[in-house]
């Protein structure tokens, strides 16, 4: 006999404080499929990615390959989108917003004075004006204010946040704040930065770790055992056993997807070369992180060593957008903040371009959008694969996806920089594009939509409305109203 119904906070608990969370079964739902067995309302979740990049390069008078030609759904690929006809079409999951601007010369709300890289960022993030060109947001961003709102009761209700570079790369400097994008309060008022996590598998333990205080014998044991086993699923194997025959069939195939699911991502860790230190190695299971690329003493061209500046982020952005995927399947958190790529990224661009440069530096010395495009897809297939992971994990009656809001953010465009005057610069907040998926609150998938001119915090709002956060994000009012119902 099927237990006749189990609470969506339902873990399966094991050893040492060890414990995996759920997905959705048919036996938490009403008989439509569309809400809780008790009457409460599934959960949304909502997403923000960043990358350090602009859209064409500088002097070249195309402004980019990667907003379509046409308007509405079925919008055309160009170099920079060409991922999302990949994952079986995931470009009809995914919208695209562009003409978007972030004001300069302190002209507006939400806007920056003429320093680029430290300056622009803030008000792309958290939506508030910063006249001095500071490198730090005056207010907290999206992800803390849907945390805010909707995180309670999850393990992660401050939400989580994650960076795939996870070093600067340079010998003579320092990110200076390049290298966060979640902010959150102090609780006096303040604003203070809230950094991400870099090791993979540091955030896979986090997200099965400390359900309950351990007592230290325990949780030594838990480790030890860990270590010999090499699954979390291993030690709560008494739950599964007795959870299993219980289900229903539909809920037996879900449930035994969900648990392959969990082994796949710590083989798919566990397969990842040793790093060469780091605090990383403190864990046995589910294996070492890529190891941290060196750094370079210049930017690119000649003496740049294409063996430095690289920390196999590919493989890196992969494992995080898998452990986001649980996340949000296993309802740990509500809010997810991901920088892909820092401000003015100085990864190197060469191993999936072939081009000697930094990233940052291809826009600057390369100087062509076909360049900068090259860049632009590799980025954007990342935030594809994400996308299609939650369009084909099922959820009640429709997938992960239709209760998920996603924001993937450019730190620029491509125009005029206000420092030089130069009209087509990647130091320009003109031009901008923001792209989004996800269908949570009706929001529109896979439309290019002109966005007249507004801040890219306008699309922020919308997101967060999708998720029924009805806020506004610092001074920047509004939403892109074509994107809801």
């Amino acid at each position: 006999m099927a237990i006749k119904s189990l609470h969506r906070r339902t873990f399966l608990r094991g050893l040492g404080g060890i414990a995996v969370g759920l997905p959705v079964l048919e036996i938490m739902l009403d008989r439509h499929g569309r809400a809780l067995a008790g009457g409460g309302a599934m959960a949304k979740h909502f997403f923000v990615g960043f990358h350090g990049q602009a859209m064409g390069g500088d002097g070249d008078p195309e402004q980019d390959r990667y907003r379509p030609d046409t308007l509405g759904p079925n919008y055309d690929l160009k170099q920079a989108t060409m991922p999302l006809g990949n994952y079986n079409d995931v470009r009809q999951q995914v919208s695209i917003i562009s003409n978007l601007r972030i004001p300069y010369n302190n002209s507006g709300p939400g806007s920056w004075n003429t320093e680029f890289h430290l300056g622009a960022m803030p008000p792309l993030l958290c939506g508030v004006s910063n006249p001095d060109d500071s490198s730090a947001c005056r207010g907290i961003t999206a992800d803390q204010v849907v945390a805010n709102a909707i995180g309670a009761g999850t393990k992660f209700a401050t939400g989580l946040q994650y960076n795939v570079q996870p070093s600067w790369y340079l010998t003579d400097s320092a990110p200076y704040g390049r290298d966060v994008i979640s902010y959150k309060s102090d609780g006096a008022g303040g604003v203070v930065p809230n950094p991400g996590q870099t090791s993979p598998q540091a955030a896979f333990m986090a997200l099965f770790q400390g359900f309950v205080p351990p007592d230290p014998t325990d949780a030594l044991a838990a480790q030890r055992e860990l270590a010999r086993r090499k699954s979390v699923l291993d030690l709560v194997h008494g739950d599964i056993d007795r959870l299993m025959p219980r289900l229903s069939a539909a809920d037996k195939i879900r449930m035994q997807r969900h648990l392959d699911e969990i082994r796949d991502l710590e083989n798919r860790l566990a397969a990842i070369p040793p790093d060469a230190g780091g605090e990383c190695m403190m864990y046995a299971d589910p294996g070492a992180d890529p190891p941290i690329g060196g750094n370079n003493a210049g930017t690119g061209g000649d003496g740049f060593d294409t063996n430095a500046g690289y920390s196999d982020e590919d493989t890196r952005a992969r494992r995080f957008s898998d452990l986001v995927h649980m996340a949000f399947v296993c309802d740990l958190s509500r809010s997810v903040a991901m920088q892909y790529t820092m401000a003015q990224s100085h990864m190197s661009a060469f191993p999936f371009t072939g081009i000697p440069y930094d990233q940052h530096e291809v826009g600057h010395s390369v100087g062509t959008t076909d360049a900068v495009s090259q860049i632009l897809a590799w980025q954007l297939d990342q935030f594809a694969y994400l996308v299609a992971k939650l369009r084909d994990t099922p959820e009640g009656a429709g997938s992960v996806l239709d209760n998920t809001a996603m924001v993937l953010l450019y730190e620029g465009g491509h125009g005029l920089d206000p420092a030089t005057g130069d009209p087509n610069r990647t130091h320009s907040t003109e031009n901008m594009i923001v792209t989004v998926a996800g269908r949570a609150g009706g929001m529109l998938a896979g439309h290019h939509l002109d966005g007249g001119g507004l801040h890219p915090v306008n699309v922020l709002n919308t997101a967060m409305r999708a998720v029924g956060v009805d806020e506004d994000l610092g001074e920047v009012v509004g939403i892109v109203p074509e994107l809801l119902p």
